[in-house]
């Protein structure tokens, strides 16, 4: 079934979740999609920049996108993904409603709860964290475990994105 007729039953909107492993940017790719696509108003980012737990990189960004997604103040204060976040956002062309999953090995059932309800899946991978002398090159574990999940939930639309290459 091709995307276009998958996501028909949603009026048009695709449902994608990221997967992959802890640190591998999820949460900061979702925030930069919503930032990009307009999706937060002024006050939220005002707010985030003002937040005590902003985790402000050496990046050329005023605040953590991060934090866009991650609500519940102890993932914030921890500096990770807990509990699934859905926002929403659109372009000219589509709307979507992106699933942000905690990448720790311990919250994977929250990842299932996600990708249960999604059209298709980012994998996101740290290219930093590729290990290029295993035979063949390999993937952290988690990254291999989502990887696996996604495909067990019947998700056929899989982008695999290569992150922090810089």
């Amino acid at each position: 079934m091709s995307l276009d007729q998958q996501t028909n039953t949603h009026q048009g909107v695709v449902r994608f979740i990221t997967a992959g492993s802890v640190d591998d940017g999820k949460s900061t790719l979702i925030g930069r999609l919503l930032y990009d696509t307009k999706a937060v108003l002024a006050d939220q980012l005002l707010a985030l920049s003002k937040t005590k737990h902003a985790r402000v990189t050496a990046s050329d960004a005023a605040v953590d996108l991060a934090l866009l997604t991650d609500g519940l103040e102890a993932e914030r204060e921890q500096g990770i993904t807990i509990d699934v976040a859905y926002r929403y956002f659109a372009t000219s062309k589509r709307k979507f409603i992106v699933a942000d999953a905690p990448g720790h090995e311990q919250y994977t059932r929250n990842l299932v709860t996600g990708a249960s309800q999604a059209d298709v899946a980012v994998l996101l991978v740290d290219a930093t964290r590729v290990d290029l002398t295993a035979k063949p090159a390999g993937l952290l574990a988690q990254t291999k475990r989502h990887s696996a999940i996604v495909r067990l939930l019947g998700l056929r639309h899989v982008a695999v994105a290569v992150n922090k290459m810089d």
